[in-house]
Order: C-alpha cells, then structure tokens, then sequence
C-alpha cells in the first residue's frame, strides 16, 4: 500500500476525514504518506487543536511575529525551525470564532496569571494575524463562518478575492459592516449554503450580498431575541425578496418575543423548495400559516422542531402539498413520519 501513488491514497485517506488519530497516524508512516494525508488532516479547522494553533503561529510571516513581539506576546511553539509545510495553506473550512476560542485556550495553557482583559486583547492581535494569513495563503476556502463576537478586519487585496472567490457556504451575523457585506457581494457570487443569523442591527450590505448570489440553494435565517417589531416587519420580509429562485431548501429559527406578529408569506416566492424546517417555539408564531398554501410541487421534506401549526392548517397544507413528501417530521410530539 505504500507503493500506492498519491491520488489513490488521497481516495482513501479522504475516508478518514473524521477520523483524526488515524490521519495522524498516517502522516507518521513516511514523507509520502505525510505530503498526502497532511493536507486533509489540516483542512477543517473545527478539527484542530490548542497545538495545532501553536503549529500556526509558528507559521506565522515575520511582519506578524514583529505584531506579537511589540505588543509583549511571546507564544511558545514546537520548533524553533522552519515548519515542515506551510499548514494555513490546506484549510477550507474556517471560523473566525473558533480561531478566537482556540488562541484564547492557548494564552490560558502558556499564561496562566494573565489578566482576562489582556487575554482577551492578545487574542485579538493574534487572531487578527492568523486569519490575514490564512486569507493570504488559502487559495479557495470552501466554508466562513464570521460571527461579530470578535473584531477582524480583512484588507482587500487579490491574494483575498482569490480565497473568497469560490466560496460556497457563510454563516455570518446581521451585524456585521456593510462594507465587508459589499466586498463579498463583489467576490462571492456561488454561494450554496447561507445562514445569516439576525439581531438587533442589520446591516444593510446584506442586500448587497443576497441579490449578488446566482446560484443559493440552501438558506437559513435564525431569530434572535433582540430584534424589535420594525426590523421584522419590514426590514427582513424585504430582505427575503432578493433572494435567487433556485432556493431548494429553507430553514428558519426564531425566538423573538414579537415572533407571533411576523408573516411567514415571503416563503411563497420560494417555488422550488424541496425541504422546509420551521423552528418556534409556540403555536401562536404559525399565525401567518395559511398563506402558505400555494403549492411547493417538490417539496420533500417539511420539519417541525417543537410547535406545530394548528390541526386544520397543517392538513390543509398537506393535502395541497403532500403529494411528494418523502419525510414529516412532527418533533413536538414526537414523530417522524417517513412517506414511501
């Protein structure tokens, strides 16, 4: 097997994705087996742990080293020696929390008596660092999640539309710049996947963004509890409006106090949808339901997380739409319908 060229062990090294010890046994095999498995061993950052962050900074450009060094942070890491690959360069799937979170656990193992405001400014300054790397030396991330529990600046040079440009799945915050919302919009143009998660503030580059997208096929929105009456009244339903037809499935979380008073009617543009999930906590929030039934002629797949609509409408709705269900799922009691 270890004759094997590389991309028939790429084929099955791809298998052990989720299996991180077996990956890294793997590397340990021979330089082949390394340059072969490393690449996927590094491509997620959700799988990385506090050494392997230790590995990045080590990684780091010198210029950054400089950024540490000013500003009094000294990050020990496993060789003094150039790293072997330049790891920054495999990941597809990155979180810009995730770095914050794993950089903070790394300043607490090597600092221990360090104050929680400067723990929380280091970790700026070095995931402010880290994640210009990565934009600089990933030549296509696949997957961004950027939620604004932190703060980071991108500068947008072409080394950074070449990263983004082929991005197919964001998961970001209503209360994100429009002026990061409208640099993707002129970047990202295939988004697959979108989440966007709504708060008090919305942006209103994300009208940028939504309307530049040519072929979203899956979207979800989630409700948080701070929004006021205005912003779901008007702002979102607006917002709803830009997206493209080729939209096949569509998920929605709420948990707003004015929840009950917001119309669902927008989900009828959505003509091709193939899997609804509507995620509420009471039944009252269905209040709009009825002005659902238009007909979803592929729809497949229709969940509900904990409220149900009443009786009469959800069978109402199933009789004009049921014909291609494959799937109900009633989970507020309990219930998995699956259709044949």
């Amino acid at each position: 097997m270890s004759q094997l060229p590389a991309d028939c062990l790429d084929e099955v090294f791809e298998y052990l994705e989720d299996d991180q010890s077996a990956l890294f046994s793997c590397m340990l095999v021979n330089h082949f087996w390394c340059e072969v498995s490393v690449r996927i061993f590094w491509r997620n950052i959700w799988n990385y742990s506090v050494s392997n962050f230790s590995t990045l900074v080590a990684c780091l450009p010198n210029e950054s080293k400089e950024v540490l060094y000013e500003n009094g942070i000294i990050i020990s890491t496993p060789t003094s020696k150039s790293p072997t690959f330049n790891y920054a360069s495999f990941c597809r799937v990155l979180s810009i929390n995730r770095v914050h979170y794993m950089i903070e656990k790394l300043l607490k193992n090597q600092q221990s008596l360090i104050s929680s405001q400067n723990l929380n400014n280091n970790a700026n300054i070095i995931m402010q660092e880290i994640c210009k790397m990565f934009m600089n030396q990933i030549s296509s991330l696949k997957n961004l999640t950027i939620l604004p529990r932190q703060y980071i600046t991108f500068t947008y040079h072409s080394e950074i539309k070449d990263c983004l440009k082929n991005l197919s799945k964001l998961h970001c915050n209503s209360r994100i710049s429009s002026e990061f919302f409208y640099h993707l919009s002129q970047i990202c143009h295939n988004i697959q996947s979108l989440t966007i998660e709504f708060e008090e503030i919305i942006s209103n580059g994300l009208t940028d963004l939504i309307s530049a997208q040519k072929n979203l096929k899956c979207f979800s929105i989630i409700l948080r509890g701070n929004l006021t009456y205005g912003d779901l009244k008007k702002i979102i339903p607006s917002l709803m409006t830009k997206l493209p037809n080729t939209l096949i499935k569509f998920d929605m979380y709420g948990e707003c106090f004015y929840f009950s008073l917001f119309s669902l009617s927008f989900i009828t543009n959505f003509k091709s949808l193939q899997e609804l999930e509507l995620t509420f906590n009471f039944t009252s929030d269905f209040r709009d339901f009825e002005k659902l039934h238009v007909t979803f002629p592929q729809l497949q797949i229709l969940r509900f997380k904990y409220a149900l609509p009443r009786v009469l409408l959800l069978i109402k709705f199933l009789e004009i739409n049921g014909k291609n269900l494959k799937e109900l799922h009633l989970s507020d009691v309990d219930c998995i319908v699956i259709i044949h």
